[in-house]
């Protein structure tokens, strides 16, 4: 039996899941992402989510955690994921989808300076600056939704 490589999680994500542990919270991801894209301390970023309609320890529905980006003074422009595809190396340029360990693979790329929030099926993560803030760091979640974050 073959074991599955651990790839090591950020400082960032790891202060939040301190946090998380601390209240006694879980399916929250919702939570760290927007913590981690808005820039705001996790227990700001649960108190928008809580004030947007996220129930604790429930899931979170994408049109809360888009009301919860407008109550941390941030908005969402959607990014058609082509506009990363194309910019990868050789045949990686005819992929047909974005997966969250693109980040690492093709880091020129990602590494833009920007804040996205990306949606894969039941799970949502923070990338800033090419970095994958999110246990699926290594792991191949297909995107179905990427949304650069802008402040202010």
């Amino acid at each position: 039996m073959s074991r599955i490589k651990s790839t090591p999680k950020t400082e960032l994500f790891n202060r939040h899941q301190a946090e998380a542990n601390a209240m006694g919270e879980h399916n929250d991801c919702a939570v760290k992402a927007l913590a981690t894209v808005a820039g705001v301390e996790y227990s700001v970023a649960h108190g928008a989510l809580r004030l947007a309609g996220r129930k604790k320890g429930k899931g979170t529905y994408a049109n809360q955690i888009m009301k919860a980006l407008a109550l941390c003074d941030c908005t969402a422009t959607r990014v058609d994921p082509q506009h990363f595809i194309a910019q990868y190396p050789g045949a990686h340029s005819n992929l047909q989808s974005v997966t969250s360990h693109h980040m690492d693979r093709f880091n020129k790329v990602w590494a833009d300076g920007k804040t996205y929030l990306i949606f894969t099926r039941g799970h949502v993560l923070a990338v800033v600056d090419g970095v994958n803030h999110d246990w699926t760091k290594g792991r191949a979640m297909r995107a179905y939704a990427i949304y650069e974050i802008i402040k202010g």
